[in-house]
C-alpha cells in the first residue's frame, strides 16, 4: 500500500524551515495577551493589564519561571492555591484561580489575576486554543510500554527534514500534556507527544485537547491493571487515539498485537501497520543483535527491503525504531535519509541507556519504569549478550498491577532463571515473587536474593560485581533504583571520563 500521501506537513518544508538546532523564535502562548487567554479559559479579569504577555506557563511554584502565568490547581495531593504567594514572589507575571479563592490583599501592582470556575479545566482549554492556532501536524504515541522511546526515536529521524518539537520528558497526562502543547513555535512542522493514562476517558479528553493528525499505539500490556479489569479494558482505553483522530488522519499501529490490531481494524481511515509479521506494511526481519550498541535487520516497506543498522542492541529497540520509519516515509523523507537516520539513533537517559566502567563490568540502566512484558524482553536481552562472564539482574517491584501482581512477578523470576541469568536482585514488596519464581525454576537460592530497600541491595550488589559481569537494573520509579545506578555511577569510573 501507498501511505505517503501526506499534504499538511510536506508544503510546508521550504517555506521557513529553519535548523532543529536553531533557537526558538516566541512560542504561541508568548504570543497571547491577558485578554486573549480570559477570552480562552472564561471566567473574570480582576486585575493586571488586558494586554500584559506571559513567557510561559506553570502550575509548580518551585519551577515557575519569571515572566509566567501561574495556573493554582487543586490536584489529588496539592491544592495550588497555597502556592499563591510564592509563584508572585518568583516572579510570576499573573496566576488564575478558581471562584472560590479570595486573593488576599494586598494585591502585588502589575500582576495578572484570572478567576475562573475550574483551574484545571482552564489550564486544559487554553492549551486546546494554543493547539487550535497551530498550524503543523500533531503527532500523538500511546501504548503500555516504548512510548517515550518510539517518541525520540519519531523525533530524531523526522527533525532531519523538518522542525520539529517534542513533549519534554514525561509530560504525557492531563496536567503534563497542556503544558507541553504550551511549547509550539509557529516555526514547528511537527509536534510529537506521548499520552498516557491511568483510567478510561483520559486518552479521549487529551485527543480533544491536542486533536492529532497521526495516531501511533506501540501495544496494549498488563499495565495500570489495578485500575482495569483486564487487558480488553486497557486496549479500549487506548483505542480512544484512533477515535480522537481527525477525519483525515492516518493511525500507525503494532501489527503483531491482537488487541492493537482489533483498534485498527475499526479505524475508518488511513492506517500502516509495523512489526516483524508479514502482515506488517513496515516490517524487520532478519534481526541480529550485534550487542549491546548494534542490532542489524532488513528493513521492508513499499515493496522495498534494505539493510537496516540502529546503534542499540534489542528486538524492542527495532520495534520502537519501525513508527519512525513509517511516519518518516508519511512526510515523504527518502528511505536513503531514513536509514542513514536510524544509524545515529539515541535513547532517552534510564531507558537502557549502556554504561562501561573501569572496572571492567557493564551497566545497562533501564531503572525508570517496569511492567512484566518489558522486564521479560529485557531478560531476554540480557540473555542474548554472549560476551560478558555473569548477567545480573536488578529488578523492583513492578507496580500497579492489581490482584494478580504476585503471579506476574513470580513467572518474570521464572522466566529469568529459564533464560539463564546468574544473579537475580529483587527489591521491595512483590519483587520476592521474582526470588521465588527464579528459585522454583532452577536459580541457586544463593543466587536469587530479595531485599526490602533500595541501600541494603545496593551494598550487595557493590560487593557482588566482578570483571567481566554485566548488570541490568530494571525497576518502576517507585522503588527509585535510579539510586543504585547513581551510586554505582558516582563510586566507579566510566570508560571515556
Amino acid at each position: 500500500m501507498n501511505f505517503t500521501q501526506s499534504l499538511t506537513v510536506h508544503d510546508l518544508k521550504y517555506n521557513g524551515t529553519r535548523p532543529a538546532t536553531a533557537a526558538f523564535m516566541d512560542t504561541i502562548m508568548e504570543q497571547m495577551t491577558a485578554a486573549q487567554v480570559r477570552s480562552c479559559i472564561g471566567g473574570f479579569l480582576l486585575a493586571g493589564s488586558p494586554s500584559s504577555t506571559f513567557s510561559g506557563i506553570s502550575i509548580d511554584s518551585r519551577t515557575l519561571n519569571a515572566g509566567d502565568l501561574f495556573f493554582a490547581i487543586r490536584g489529588p495531593r496539592q491544592d495550588g492555591h497555597r502556592f499563591l504567594a510564592a509563584a508572585l514572589d518568583r516572579g510570576a507575571a499573573g496566576a488564575v484561580v478558581d471562584a472560590g479563592f479570595d486573593m488576599p490583599e494586598p494585591r502585588p501592582p502589575g500582576r495578572v489575576l484570572l478567576q475562573v470556575e475550574d483551574t484545571h479545566r482552564a489550564l486544559k482549554d487554553l492549551a486546546a486554543d494554543v493547539r487550535r492556532r497551530w498550524k503543523g501536524s500533531l503527532v500523538a504515541i500511546t501504548g503500555s510500554m516504548g512510548k517515550t522511546t518510539t517518541k525520540e526515536f519519531v523525533a530524531q529521524v523526522l527533525q532531519t527534514e523538518f522542525s520539529v518539537y517534542r513533549s519534554p520528558g514525561n509530560l504525557n497526562n492531563l496536567y503534563g500534556l497542556p503544558l507541553a502543547l504550551f511549547g509550539l513555535s509557529p516555526e514547528d512542522h511537527i509536534g510529537v507527544f506521548e499520552l498516557g493514562m491511568s483510567a478510561a476517558g483520559e486518552i479521549a479528553e487529551m485527543c480533544r485537547i491536542a486533536r492529532p493528525d497521526i495516531g501511533v499505539i506501540t501495544n496494549v500490556a498488563p499495565v495500570h491493571l489495578e485500575f482495569f479489569p483486564s487487558l480488553e479494558a486497557i486496549a479500549q482505553a487506548k483505542g480512544e487515539l484512533a477515535g480522537g483522530l481527525r477525519e483525515d488522519g492516518t493511525l500507525i499501529y503494532n501489527a503483531d498485537d491482537p488487541l492493537v490490531r482489533q483498534i485498527a481494524g475499526s479505524f475508518p481511515g488511513r492506517k500502516v501497520g509495523f512489526g516483524f509479521s508479514e502482515t506488517a506494511d513496515v516490517r524487520a526481519g532478519e534481526i541480529e543483535i550485534a550487542g549491546l550498541e548494534e542490532t542489524r535487520w532488513r528493513l521492508s516497506c513499499e515493496g522495498i527491503t534494505r539493510s537496516a543498522v540502529i546503534p542499540l542492541g534489542g528486538l524492542h529497540y527495532v520495534m520502537n525504531a519501525l513508527p519512525a520509519v513509517a511516519l518518516a516515509r508519511h512526510y515523504r523523507i527518502s528511505l536513503e535519509q531514513v536509514l542513514e537516520a536510524l544509524r545515529s539513533l539515541q535513547q532517552s537517559p534510564m531507558r537502557g541507556q549502556v554504561v562501561r566502567f573501569r572496572a571492567g563490568f557493564t551497566l545497562v540502566d533501564d531503572s525508570y519504569n517496569s511492567n512484566p512484558r518489558a522486564l521479560e524482553l529485557m531478560i531476554d536481552n540480557l540473555a542474548a549478550q554472549p560476551t560478558h562472564r555473569r548477567r545480573i539482574l536488578v529488578a523492583g517491584e513492578m507496580l500497579e498491577l492489581g490482584p494478580g501482581a504476585p503471579a506476574l512477578h513470580y513467572e518474570c523470576g521464572a522466566r529469568a532463571a529459564r533464560a539463564g541469568i546468574d544473579v537475580l536482585v529483587a527489591v521491595q514488596g512483590n519483587a520476592k515473587e521474582l526470588a521465588s519464581g527464579a528459585i522454583a525454576a532452577g536459580m541457586p537460592a544463593a543466587g536469587a536474593l530479595f531485599f526490602t530497600e533500595v541501600e541494603p541491595a545496593t551494598d550487595f550488589v557493590f560487593g557482588e560485581l566482578r570483571e567481566g559481569d554485566i548488570i541490568l537494573v530494571k525497576g518502576s520509579r517507585g522503588v527509585r533504583l535510579d539510586r543504585m545506578v547513581q551510586a554505582l555511577r558516582s563510586h566507579y569510573t566510566e570508560l571515556g571520563h
